[in-house]
């Protein structure tokens, strides 16, 4: 390993280090030229002191730098950026001089070799999230320009998982990156690169449209909760919106307590996403594709769609009492149903003193527990009630064996009232 103590004042080929495919080079770092592929530069100044503090007290330069040839006497740095800012800050600052050279290895590699190596430089480097999409990027792009370059298992097959496959990286994770690196504007990117904004919020931004992007950066909006709060103000319909299209498209004679979201989904996009859909309400136009409804010119996914629905369309929603005459006339349109055929067997009711099941009067049920309806026809009684109430009534007062048998619920009416209503 090449020492800082045994520094001359020109470059030097030590034979002693000689090796057949590394010559090892004291170069001045005025010399040393960073290179435009390094990605991860120091995080602030105090990095690169610490650095120069711990070369210091070393009293040399643990590990050799690797550069290749730019012309004459200029080197490009391939692997060692900090170590070279770190000994320009203890000469030019601290008045170091015997630090003014660095021991380099001088690479004669092809520039895919090259941009291999700017990577491989910072593989132990913990990196942030712009670091991690840059390297993403240029990996992608090496393996699309240059495959024979990497193993035949890396060759071929969707990009995704080639990458993903190569870096150790989840197939999720990589097109997150991706989206980001292809569509965040520049002015985004900046703040991206900086660390003002986190990948969460870049990745957001990423999948608003351009015009959309300016004014949340004009804005000064970083935070990824405030970001989504004006997307869902500006670009996704409002509770209107949906409520209308949910009418107008008929989506609540499918969408019952039993039917999954998921599912919901589906049965959208096989009915309206299969053709070019349209439909409007004076200032609110819906039009449907395989993958987003647009509802006054905010597209959205199916699924987002969905998810709104279940925000401003929820399923249990209290259903507002039937109608009297509605009631009353499903009560005539019942058929008469005969009870000799049933196997329906009535279970026992109240007993009377003897041991004989008695029935029970209408106005005894009706009465009980509620003075306030006293005096009160059953009739009366049950138009009174809201559809909670009658339900509640019916389960309380029945039996399970009646309430599963139409021929012995007709016969508990018939022994409780008459045709008018009136207990008997």
């Amino acid at each position: 390993m090449a020492k800082l103590g045994n520094i001359f004042n020109k470059e030097e080929i030590k034979k002693e280090e000689q090796h057949p495919r590394r010559i090892i080079k004291w170069i001045h770092y005025s010399k040393l030229k960073e290179n435009v592929e390094q990605y991860c530069p120091a995080r602030d100044k105090e990095e690169i002191e610490s650095l120069a503090d711990l070369i210091q007290a070393t009293g040399e330069v643990i590990e050799n730098l690797s550069v290749s040839k730019l012309d004459t006497d200029e080197y490009k740095i391939i692997a060692g950026h900090k170590r070279c800012q770190a000994c320009k800050l203890l000469v030019e600052e601290r008045g170091l001089k015997e630090f003014a050279f660095l021991p380099c290895i001088v690479n004669n590699v092809s520039a895919v070799q090259e941009s291999f190596r700017v990577m491989a430089s910072n593989g132990y480097h913990t990196k942030k999230p712009y670091e991690l999409m840059h390297e993403i990027t240029e990996m992608e792009k090496l393996l699309r320009e240059h495959p024979e370059e990497f193993p035949p298992s890396l060759q071929k097959g969707r990009m995704v998982e080639r990458l993903s496959k190569k870096m150790g990286i989840a197939r999720a994770t990589v097109q997150e990156y991706q989206q980001i690196s292809r569509n965040l504007l520049p002015e985004a990117m900046e703040k991206f690169k900086e660390g003002e904004i986190e990948k969460s919020a870049a990745l957001t931004l990423a999948r608003l449209p351009e015009k959309m992007q300016k004014e949340v950066i004009e804005q000064g909006i970083t935070k990824n909760v405030d970001i989504e709060e004006y997307k869902q103000k500006n670009l996704e319909p409002g509770a209107v919106e949906i409520r209308v299209s949910y009418r107008l498209l008929g989506i609540d004679e499918y969408d019952r307590s039993t039917v999954s979201r998921k599912a919901l989904v589906k049965f959208l996009r096989g009915r309206y996403g299969s053709t070019s859909y349209e439909i409007s309400q004076g200032e609110i136009r819906i039009s449907c594709s395989d993958k987003n409804i647009s509802i006054s010119e905010k597209s959205i996914t199916w699924e987002r769609y969905v998810a709104l629905l279940d925000q401003y369309c929820p399923k249990e929603e209290k259903e507002e009492p039937e109608p009297v005459e509605r009631r009353e006339e499903q009560r005539d349109m019942v058929p008469e149903i005969e009870t000799e055929d049933t196997d329906c067997k009535e279970p026992a009711g109240k007993l009377d003193r003897e041991g004989r099941e008695v029935s029970v009067p209408m106005d005894e049920l009706v009465e009980e527990g509620r003075e306030e309806t006293a005096g009160l026809t059953r009739q009366e009684y049950m138009n009174s009630l809201d559809i909670k109430e009658v339900s509640s009534y019916i389960s309380h007062f029945l039996s399970e064996e009646i309430l599963r048998c139409p021929a012995l619920i007709e016969k508990w009416l018939k022994d409780c009232v008459n045709e008018e209503g009136q207990s008997v």
